[in-house]
């Protein structure tokens, strides 16, 4: 029996895309990569108990709403992964280790934000096509959700169901594209940051309303909204609660990026350049030059 799991490739391809991305950034502008980079591996971690943390919630308010037996077990052999818990779990972990580690947290974190769709892009082209060989024959995971719908659309997909992944998937390229415009034009460390704010709003918006084309009730739900239209609306509420007090001075901003001496250290694509020594005659006038050494004949 021959397996082939297309998520795991496509989300490998992601995640190889993504750091290729942050690295090349870190060297566009000038961050520390040396910190940056491996603060994201680490924090590889986070994601992948966030995203089964938030498949077993799911999970259990989808059984809860069948009525069917709950147990621990249960939840962690049958629950799937959710993104939004990797998601969560990635950003909380980075809070803690960018918090104390990195030197330019602005920057650091718009960084981060540009990133972030690639891997979530190439993973829902992975949702999509995701299936299994099993004995010479191509057997379709049940992740490939979406509604049915009887029209011309449809019926060039997969069991005539609305394509809700690759739509998600372009529309995370399409925000990977312009979130990094809009960090390439913020020249100066006073403007970098804010990044991820409008990231979270911006795939929010567009996961609330996607939900209501994908069919998946396995996800569970809270009432008339599933439970990633549930995260969505939390988030939004987070957002807006955070410009609300700051726009109160209750709650400051990160201040601005400071200058990093270390950082030319890890600039692969610059040489060091070294200052040349001046040497001053005895007759030269040694105003306007005080730090400069000094040679006389007497040496």
């Amino acid at each position: 029996m021959e397996h082939i799991l297309t998520y795991a490739v496509f989300a490998a391809i992601g995640l190889v895309a993504t750091f290729v991305a942050a690295l090349l950034l870190c060297f566009k502008l000038r961050q520390n990569w040396v910190r940056q980079i491996p603060m994201m591996l680490l924090s590889l971690v986070g994601l992948v108990v966030g995203a089964k943390l938030f498949g077993m919630i799911s999970y259990e308010s989808y059984l809860r709403s069948v009525g069917a037996e709950i147990t621990l077990k249960k939840l962690f052999n049958n629950s799937g992964i959710v993104f939004y818990g990797g998601l969560l779990g990635f950003y909380g972990m980075l809070a803690l280790l960018f918090w104390k580690l990195l030197p330019k947290k602005r920057l650091g974190w718009d960084i981060v934000a540009v990133s972030t769709p690639l891997f979530h892009g190439f993973a829902r082209i992975g949702c999509y096509f995701g299936h299994e060989v099993v004995d010479g024959e191509l057997v379709w995971q049940p992740c490939c959700y979406g509604v049915r719908m009887d029209n011309a659309f449809c019926s060039h997909f997969w069991d005539g169901r609305l394509p809700v992944q690759l739509m998600e998937s372009a529309f995370n390229f399409l925000l990977f594209g312009a979130l990094l415009v809009l960090l390439i034009k913020r020249h100066t460390s006073d403007r970098h940051g804010g990044l991820v704010g409008i990231y979270l709003a911006a795939y929010a918006l567009f996961r609330f309303v996607i939900e209501f084309f994908r069919g998946d009730e396995v996800r569970g739900g809270y009432g008339v909204f599933s439970f990633s239209q549930v995260v969505s609306l939390l988030i939004l509420f987070a957002i807006a609660l955070v410009l609300l007090l700051r726009q109160k001075g209750i709650l400051h901003p990160l201040p601005p990026d400071p200058y990093d001496p270390e950082v030319d250290a890890y600039d692969l694509f610059r040489k060091p350049v070294e200052e040349p020594i001046v040497f001053l005659n005895e007759d030269d006038d040694p105003k306007g030059a005080p730090d400069a050494p000094q040679h006389s004949d007497s040496e």
